[in-house]
């Protein structure tokens, strides 16, 4: 059993807070944190003006902020049932869509659309009962803000190459493989690693990107990188994996490591890693701890295509010589869907 290597602490929020909103947007982008922000301002933009137009036309103030306020509560109902009718969302049922998480992000954005349209509404006709109410409702609304903004920390520092939710897919898996998922996102503080399997375009990328952003999501320290790159970090000292790193966290201070084109597949087919030279480069420099770290942390082996000589049972007694029990080692191959 695994535990949590690193709290995101208030110095870190406030040295991302100070990257998001120092420094323009056209010299170094946004972040995603930066952007769920900027998206909640925009909420309350649309709360606010709408109920501003409104109200030059009508001249009743009550009724203009209700009306704007009814109409984003329907428009957010009708946005928030997306995966029942957007193919891209609803994937094909082999997991389940996270509507606590989607209901939760929903209530969070109505909030804003309605604290807009009130504060139009307060501004116009003051009342101290009324601004008691709109201070309470505020408070409640920062508990989702604190919320979401570590939620988006989680998945910023991920690194992850592209933003996927396991309810999205729609590729072949067998029933074993989905168990196990399941499983360990139930339980993600026994480490457990995974050894995937698949020829190019199976899928196998998404799946583990999606398991690592679940994870995410759950306030719970992902990292993805590719083999090549951690290659060279087993080989690094923690001072100099600390210096390169630029996120909140590095590869040995995750709880999740998702390992990605370890035999990316086409056009390379000739330079496929074995579970041999895995080894070898996990043992070159810092192999105590290198050993150390991956015994205690769930790890994404994904493997692609096996190298020549290569079988999942020389894999699963790699993983074994890590330090995981049999037990916890699950391989999802995708080349096979048979349950």
């Amino acid at each position: 059993m695994s535990t949590k290597k690193k709290k995101i602490s208030f110095q870190d929020i406030l040295h991302v807070l100070h990257a998001d909103l120092i420094g323009k947007d056209s010299h170094r982008g946004i972040t995603l944190t930066y952007g769920w922000l900027a998206n909640q301002v925009g909420h309350f933009a649309l709360g606010f003006i709408p109920t501003f137009i409104l109200f030059q036309f009508n001249d009743h103030l009550l009724k203009a902020c209700i009306s704007i306020a009814l109409f984003w509560l329907v428009f957010e109902i009708y946005n928030a049932l997306s995966p029942l009718y957007k193919k891209e969302y609803k994937g094909n049922g082999t997991f389940k869509i996270p509507w606590k998480n989607l209901l939760f992000d929903t209530f969070t954005d109505l909030c804003f659309f309605w604290m807009g349209c009130f504060t139009f509404y307060l501004l116009m006709a003051f009342s101290k009962e009324l601004l008691y109410v709109y201070l309470l409702a505020g408070g409640l609304l920062f508990l989702s803000i604190r919320h979401w903004f570590l939620t988006k920390l989680h998945q910023q520092n991920a690194i992850l190459p592209y933003q996927f939710r396991l309810s999205q897919w729609d590729s072949a898996i067998n029933n074993q493989s989905v168990e196990s998922i399941k499983s360990y996102l139930e339980c993600p503080q026994f480490t457990t690693h995974f050894i995937i399997i698949g020829e190019n375009g199976s899928g196998k990328t998404r799946l583990s990107v999606g398991i690592a952003n679940e994870l995410a999501i759950r306030h719970r320290l992902s990292t993805y990188t590719t083999f090549s790159k951690l290659s060279n970090m087993f080989q690094e000292d923690d001072e100099t994996t600390r210096k390169n790193n630029f996120a909140l966290w590095n590869w040995t201070e995750s709880e999740f490591l998702l390992c990605d084109d370890i035999n990316p597949g086409k056009p390379r087919e000739a330079n496929r890693i074995s579970v041999k030279d895995v080894k070898q480069y996990l043992e070159l420099g810092q192999s105590d701890r290198n050993y150390e770290v991956l015994k205690c942390t769930s790890v994404a082996w994904v493997v692609g295509s096996l190298a020549e000589g290569d079988s999942i049972e020389k894999w699963l007694d790699f993983v074994e010589n890590i330090g995981i029990a049999r037990e916890f080692i699950c391989v999802i191959d995708l080349n096979s869907t048979v349950n």
